[in-house]
C-alpha cells in the first residue's frame, strides 16, 4: 500500500512539473499568467502533500493566503528600502544610513513575527505536525520548479519556439517579455 502511495505521489510530482513547463515555455498571449498557473500548482501539490480534507482546506488556504500577502508586502517594503540605500549610499548622511539600515532590520524582525503569528493560526486549523510538513512541503516545492526551469534552460530553445532565446544567463531564467 506504501509503494502505491509513493508511486502516486511521484506519477502526480511528475505531471505538475510537465504541465508547469508546458504552460511556462509557450510564447504568445497566455490565458492566465505564470504566475497564476505556478500559483495553483502549487496549492495542488500543497493541499495532495499535506492531504488535507474539504474542511481542512476550506479554514486552512484563506490563513495561508493572508499570510502569504503579508510575507509579500513585507519584502517588498523591505527591498524598496533596501534598493534606496544601495543607489544613495555615496550621497547619504551617516545618520540616515543608520536609520535606513535599523528599517531593514525592523522589517526582517516583522517578517518573523509575521511568520510566527500564522504559524500558530495555520497550526490551529491543520495542528503542528501537518505545519512543519508544510514548511518543507513548501520548499520541496521550489526546489522542484526550480530544478524544472534549469533543465528547460539546459535544453534550450524548443522547437516551434523560432529558436529564440532571452536574456538570461547560464543558470537564469529567460525573459519573457
Amino acid at each position: 500500500m506504501q509503494a502505491t502511495n509513493i508511486l502516486q505521489k511521484s506519477v502526480l510530482t511528475f505531471a505538475i512539473a510537465l504541465f508547469s513547463f508546458y504552460g511556462l515555455s509557450q510564447d504568445g498571449k497566455p490565458r492566465q499568467t505564470k504566475q497564476d498557473k505556478i500559483e495553483q500548482l502549487k496549492i495542488a501539490y500543497i493541499t495532495k502533500e499535506l492531504d488535507l480534507s474539504t474542511e481542512e482546506a476550506e479554514k486552512f488556504w484563506p490563513v495561508y493566503n493572508d499570510m502569504n500577502d503579508a510575507l509579500k508586502e513585507e519584502k517588498k517594503t523591505r527591498r524598496t528600502k533596501s534598493q534606496e540605500l544601495k543607489k544613495n549610499f555615496e550621497t547619504l548622511t551617516e545618520k540616515e544610513i543608520e536609520e535606513k539600515t535599523i528599517a531593514i532590520l525592523d522589517s526582517e524582525i516583522a517578517e518573523a513575527k509575521l511568520k510566527k503569528d500564522h504559524t500558530e493560526k495555520i497550526a490551529k486549523v491543520i495542528g503542528y505536525k501537518k505545519m512543519v510538513q508544510l514548511l518543507r512541503v513548501e520548499k520541496q516545492f521550489k526546489k522542484e520548479l526550480l530544478n524544472r526551469l534549469n533543465e528547460g534552460q539546459r535544453q534550450g530553445p524548443r522547437q516551434g519556439q523560432g529558436g529564440r532565446r532571452g536574456q538570461g544567463g547560464p543558470n537564469r531564467p529567460n525573459r519573457v517579455n
